[in-house]
């Protein structure tokens, strides 16, 4: 297995771009280098998301 690619979201920009990212990267194969950076993504995205539930509905 490939060691997961850490990745930070600092703003709403970089909020923004793993988003696109990870529609980007799709269903990589397993084991890949993409699939690695897809679950840092993921894994960003997500402490994005909990540390900002509750000014999410001004987005848009």
């Amino acid at each position: 297995m490939i060691a997961e690619k850490k990745a930070i979201v600092r703003c709403a920009d970089d909020y923004e771009r793993a988003l696109e990212r990870v529609a980007e990267l799709g269903h990589p194969a397993p084991g890949t280098a993409d699939e690695a950076e897809l679950i840092g993504l993921v894994e960003a995205i997500e402490k994005w998301e909990a540390r900002h539930e509750d000014d999410s509905e001004g987005w848009g």
